[in-house]
């Protein structure tokens, strides 16, 4: 089962992590190991934090009102009219189809894990 498909089965346990202070601690330490290397990156990696953040809120709001499977176009459109912004912020000349793109990458990417990120 990939992570997005289990996310509504062990949403709860993900969020929890992600709020602990040792999911906080990785995700910190991750942004400013980037920064740290090249600051410019910095903005980048909050992007992609962001990203993956939305995608996962969508799926478990899916989850939540029975239609996560079917339902990946709804999915995506959410995704991307939220994370749209952010996107400008960073890449202002970005076209609809390079945006999704980046959608599915990040979709794929959380789907290439099997199981979801284990509780605290």
């Amino acid at each position: 089962m990939s992570f997005l498909s289990s996310v509504g089965k062990g949403f709860k346990a993900v969020f929890d992590w992600l709020a602990s202070p040792k999911g906080q601690a990785v995700l910190v330490t991750g942004g400013d190991v980037v920064a740290t290397i090249d600051p410019a990156l910095a903005g980048i990696v909050g992007l992609a934090e962001s990203w993956i953040q939305k995608v996962i809120t969508t799926e478990t709001i899916a989850a939540a009102a029975g239609s996560q499977q079917g339902s990946g176009a709804q999915k995506a459109a959410a995704v991307i009219s939220a994370i749209q912004p952010e996107v400008s912020k960073y890449f202002p000349t970005a076209t609809a189809d390079q945006i999704e793109k980046a959608n599915a990458a990040i979709v794929a990417f959380l789907n290439a894990f099997e199981t979801p990120v284990a509780g605290a």
